[in-house]
């Protein structure tokens, strides 16, 4: 524990002094402490389990109220050199204000679905399917970061590409047409300039700049986002997960990333997002019945007859399979069954979901088709999707979101072509079928 007075110099060290000795002697740090469960910790060291438990739990509560308050410091901004607030609250001239800055996405349906925007301070995962709009996504983040508050953060980002060079193409088409940037100062609006941009093609080159050159890029340039595009590419090029020893290594790897991330993020009051890839996932797996077990069907706490079942729902509520409904953005939906073909789950597994602070889903179904008359339908159209599953600062997104990607980027669209609970849409000649008062017949009447 020799790093933790430089880490915490308040914190008070007294009702853990018997720990420390054993704690320096198997060099556990304070990134230790928040990142291992203490039970092992308490095995390695020895130690009793219930004074580490306490410690970790001091070590954490001290962490945040010292991270609190550094954010307070940083944020703590005059009503008057903001100008408006927007959506942040009543303007109180004069008076000092802490004002909650964001990176906007200029979307106002889908700032509203993250309660404003992106917070600085955190890991957000922009995840999906190929050419679904990922990196559209966080092209358009690195213009509007520029934007002075309280649309913007007023600063640069920068770029860390893993599949491919930066689209500067597509930036500057979004920059000449999205509506925001018409009329601004040239010392207002955003610039191609203040995108800073690197490519790392393997995690030797990815670890080293992350580590050394990105926070001193960070100061350097004044940077408010940072962009990793994408996390999972180098990871799935170098790591091997056939045996739990390949699937270890890579999650230490990738608590290392998520440390490194982190720590730029809540230092430099910087927003940090991260998109990443998907793969299939089949649903249908059931827990084997465990009925054969003696203590289960003896135990006292339910009645003999309904053990088994008993015990197998607890334990598909408890399986991986169940849980991840709530965590990865697939098979959550209330009202919709999704079939096994369309169920994902982001890439890199727990461990990488343990890292990071929000997720954003991007999807792209298969639902529409035209009517062309006749028995001919026409292709089925790709519904573009937004959802928030899960954020500290915004709730999760029931009613996803539809959009499309236009010049000016991501742009969300409100679906006024199909009625509510129509299967399809129909042209504007066979619009009339749909009206209940056209099928309307009188008892009486003949069908001709």
């Amino acid at each position: 524990m020799s790093d933790l007075l430089e880490v915490l110099p308040d914190f008070d060290l007294k009702p853990y002094t018997h720990l420390l000795h054993s704690l320096e002697k198997n060099d556990i740090t304070v990134t230790d402490l928040i990142s291992l469960d203490p039970k092992e910790i308490a095995r390695k060291c020895p130690l009793p389990s219930a004074d580490v438990q306490r410690l970790v739990e001091d070590v954490i509560q001290s962490l945040q109220r010292d991270i609190l308050q550094g954010v307070r410091k940083k944020r703590k901004i005059t009503a008057t050199d903001v100008g408006e607030t927007a959506d942040d609250g009543p303007q109180v001239k004069g008076t000092k204000m802490d004002l909650p800055l964001k990176v906007r996405t200029l979307d106002p349906s889908i700032d509203q679905a993250l309660n404003g925007g992106l917070y600085p301070g955190h890991i957000t995962e922009v995840v999906g399917e190929s050419a679904v709009g990922k990196t559209q996504f966080v092209l358009g983040l690195l213009l509007s970061v520029q934007l002075p508050p309280p649309k913007g953060l007023g600063k640069g980002s920068i770029y860390v590409s893993t599949e491919g060079p930066l689209h500067t193409k597509r930036l500057s088409q979004m920059l000449l047409h999205h509506p925001e940037y018409d009329g601004l100062k040239p010392d207002q609006g955003p610039s191609l300039d203040r995108v800073h941009t690197i490519a790392t093609n393997d995690l030797e080159a990815q670890e080293h700049i992350l580590r050394y050159q990105l926070p001193v890029a960070v100061q350097r340039f004044n940077i408010g986002l940072i962009v990793l595009d994408s996390v999972a590419a180098n990871f799935r090029a170098e790591h091997e997960t056939r045996t739990p020893a390949q699937l270890a290594d890579r999650a230490f790897e990738l608590a290392k990333l998520g440390h490194m991330l982190r720590r730029v993020a809540i230092e430099n009051d910087i927003a940090v997002v991260v998109t990443n890839q998907v793969s299939d996932r089949f649903d249908g797996y059931k827990i084997l019945p465990q009925s054969s077990s003696p203590a289960m069907t003896s135990s006292p706490a339910v009645p003999r007859a309904y053990a088994p079942a008993v015990v197998d729902r607890r334990n598909e509520a408890q399986s991986l399979d169940h849980q991840q409904r709530f965590f990865t953005g697939w098979g959550d939906e209330k009202g919709k069954t999704s079939r096994p073909e369309q169920l994902k789950t982001p890439a890199l597994g727990l461990a990488w979901a343990n890292q990071i602070s929000a997720r954003i889903v991007l999807k792209m179904e298969s639902e529409r088709q035209e009517y062309a008359g006749g028995n001919m339908w026409k292709d089925k159209k790709k519904n573009r999707t937004f959802s928030v599953v899960f954020a500290p600062w915004a709730s999760p997104t029931h009613c996803p979101i539809r959009y499309e990607i236009a010049m000016q980027g991501v742009v969300s669209v409100t679906d006024t072509e199909r009625p509510k609970g129509a299967l399809a849409t129909v042209d504007e000649e066979h619009a009339d079928l749909l009206d209940e008062a056209f099928w309307a017949t009188d008892e009486d009447d003949e069908f001709p």
